[in-house]
């Protein structure tokens, strides 16, 4: 072996080692020799295996080594997986391959369907040249498989043939001529020069080698059988950021397909438990930094990128990706996918599962079903449903009528459409809660679409998310605990859903249990770092805990347009209890003309709170009317009649406040921690009625205590 240089001998090695451990193409060839070979035959053979291996076929040449293929010289691009099939059929050229046999040589590691393998067939034709209906390359056999039916030459470099025949020919009977039957290929003539001493000392050498290695590859010495088998250093990915895929139609009116498609992608990619995936909402803001991929990622805190495009042609869509490793920049896989258009679903999910296996992460048996087969759905009613996905996320009261009219014609069309239905169950709660809270219709219409979905498919994340919403609803009086098990239920079913997250952080807040809500709210922004609501989540839960500077700091970084009302009633709460009296105060007259309407009446309600801290008791009883008559109907009101029991606290009226926070413990909001603590209800906690209030209260926590 001394002739072999270090680098050669590894490869030569692994070669070998390919063959008896890894290959799913053929049994190594000296193997397969006769009984009648020479230690020199099998040192030629050895010797061979150094040099570049090639197929040739028509004017084509496939070099696995370096996984190119030419034509006239010129590089042909293929997928990675189109190439690994040329690469099967081409090895077994002239027998035919099952499908079944076929898929499990190109996706060893993946679950997959036929109609990925139909897919990357069709791609691997027309690289080569075939038409539809023509068989040069690739023979169809119905019900079976495919079979390679060009001629194809087996040689190695400085041109030296492999074998006096072509791959896959017929014996003088017409009989394929079996492996072993085939001659001995002839050595390069760097091997046939080579000394008799070498030729004689070769076999010892490499039995006593392939021992060593054998011993050393059955205990991974070091990782040895990794790096020997071409296994070193895999990269280890548990995170991934999705950037919004390019719209390549040209049509700026066709983006909310582009956007519509990259959620999707996104749902199906966090149904992978192993694998934190950034949502939608937090990378749309990156449409066009592609060129600052290194920065963005490291914004998003992820080990890989998935960049890519999508183009819509008729009823035809076709979608390429590709996977970047944020670490070092490079390019570990990129693919092409064509469906029509009543395949998509089929198709997005094609491309979760082949991202699973590029990224060799193991999906359990749950989740190989839910990326399993997709129905077909129907092209139309799927652009109504892309159409009111992009306008719900708004969040705008025309975008809100906008999302409800496109998703309601969704279903309309395709009556057993599951997730549109979920979608317009989401849209209708939006609507209840936000834009009509007084028009109960729109309640009853979200319980039967929230219904349907769950009826047609009751493994719908999504649909136990908006069935969790519109239970925790005043008509239903809040009922904690089965809201928290329809979103604990939506979470077992998609880990990565944020917004989920978020719903759980908002029960918990309200129920007292501050601890397990912050920890809701960091999970969802850590998913999702542009899920506001989660953020604003944070700072609640901060201002019930009395940590009024740090909720400051966290509302702080929310954007103003994010519900104003919300986040503004928060804000001026921490600026009130840490005695910022007169910036409360200003962003109090400041909201009010901006949103004189006041929705909720929780901005009046804190008028109420920072009269009475001042002795101004008049102007605190009538804007405490105000606030209740501008409350009605609200979803929220607990937090207005909190706010009112706080006023009349700080007037000491004990009668009024301890009312004020029975109705607001009634209404969803049975907060322990916050009542026990809060200095503003200081003037009323002698009191009989407050002391049973707070130990029935206490009572209550206690058990939300066992549940969580």
């Amino acid at each position: 072996m001394q002739d072999l240089r270090p680098v050669e001998a590894v490869r030569t090695i692994r070669t070998l080692l390919k063959e008896w451990f890894g290959s799913p193409y053929k049994a190594p060839t000296f193997l397969q020799k006769t009984s009648n070979e020479t230690p020199a035959d099998l040192w030629n053979d050895l010797m061979i295996r150094q040099s570049r291996h090639i197929y040739e076929f028509g004017p084509f040449r496939l070099i696995p080594d370096e996984r190119q293929l030419l034509r006239d010289g010129q590089v042909v691009p293929l997928t990675p997986k189109a190439f690994d099939l040329l690469l099967v059929l081409v090895e077994n050229s002239g027998h035919l391959i099952e499908k079944e046999e076929l898929m499990k040589r190109v996706w060893p590691d993946s679950f997959v369907e036929e109609a990925n393998l139909s897919v990357k067939m069709s791609a691997l034709r027309r690289a080569l040249g075939e038409g539809p209906n023509e068989h040069q390359y690739v023979e169809t056999v119905p019900r079976h498989g495919y079979r390679f039916v060009a001629g194809v030459k087996e040689r190695w470099d400085e041109g030296t043939e492999s074998s006096t025949r072509e791959l896959g020919e017929e014996d003088s009977h017409g009989k394929p001529v079996a492996d072993h039957e085939r001659q001995i290929p002839s050595p390069p003539p760097a091997a046939r020069s080579r000394p008799r001493s070498v030729l004689r000392r070769g076999p010892l050498a490499l039995v006593g080698l392939l021992l060593l290695t054998g011993l050393l590859l059955g205990l991974n010495a070091g990782g040895l059988r990794e790096r020997l088998l071409g296994k070193d250093n895999p990269v280890h990915i548990q995170s991934l950021g999705v950037l919004p895929l390019e719209n390549l139609s040209g049509d700026a009116s066709q983006d909310y397909f582009a956007d519509g498609l990259t959620e999707a992608l996104v749902t199906d990619l966090a149904r992978i438990s192993a694998l934190r995936v950034i949502s939608r909402p937090s990378v749309m803001r990156d449409k066009g930094a592609r060129g600052a991929l290194p920065e963005v990622a490291r914004e998003l805190n992820v080990d890989a990128v998935l960049a890519g495009s999508v183009l819509r042609s008729g009823e035809r869509v076709r979608i390429t990706v590709q996977l970047i490793h944020v670490a070092t920049n490079r390019n570990l896989w990129a693919d092409s996918y064509e469906r029509d258009l009543r395949d998509v679903l089929a198709l997005q999910r094609e491309v979760a599962r082949a991202i699973a296996g590029e990224i060799r992460i193991k999906l359990t048996p749950q989740e190989q079903v839910q990326l399993g087969s997709a129905r077909p759905v129907n092209p139309e009613a799927y652009d109504y449903y892309l159409r009111g996905r992009f306008y719900a996320n708004r969040q705008n009261r025309d975008d809100n009528e906008t999302a409800i009219m496109t998703l309601e014609r969704a279903v309309a069309i395709d009556p057993t459409f599951a997730s549109a239905y979920a979608e317009l169950a989401q849209v209708y709660v939006w609507k209840l809660f936000l834009f009509a809270p007084s028009e109960r219709q729109w309640e009853e219409k979200a319980f039967v679409a929230a219904e349907k979905a769950l009826s047609l498919d009751p493994d719908l994340a999504v649909a136990h998310l908006a069935r969790g919403r519109l239970l925790w609803t005043p008509a239903n009086h809040f009922p904690h605990e089965r809201a928290i098990q329809e979103y604990r239920r939506a979470l077992e079913l998609n880990p990565n859903l944020d917004e989920a997250r978020n719903q759980l952080a908002l029960i918990y807040c309200h129920i007292g249990a501050f601890d397990e809500a912050l920890q809701e709210a960091h999970k969802a922004v850590t998913t999702n770092p542009s899920n506001n609501l989660a953020l604003f989540r944070t700072g609640q839960t901060l201002n019930f805990q009395g940590k009024y500077e740090q909720a400051l700091s966290v509302l702080r970084t929310i954007p103003q347009e994010v519900n104003p009302a919300l986040v503004g009633h928060q804000t001026t709460w921490a600026l009130f209890n840490l005695g910022r009296k007169e910036e409360a105060s200003a962003m109090i007259e400041q909201f009010l003309r901006d949103y004189p309407e006041d929705s909720g009446g929780l901005f009046t309600s804190l008028q109420a709170v920072l009269a009475a801290s001042v002795g101004q008791e008049r102007r605190a009883e009538e804007t405490i009317r105000l606030a209740v008559e501008r409350g009605k109907g609200f979803g929220h009101f607990h937090h207005t009649a909190y706010h009112i029991a706080c006023a009349y606290a700080l007037m000491n009226k004990p009668e009024q406040a301890i009312k004020w926070l029975e109705a607001a413990a009634d209404d969803g909001f049975p907060c322990y921690p916050l009542f026990e603590r809060d200095g503003n209800l200081d003037n009323v906690r002698q009191d009989a009625r407050f002391v049973t209030l707070m130990a029935k209260l206490r009572r209550q926590w206690e058990y939300y205590r066992t549940i969580l």
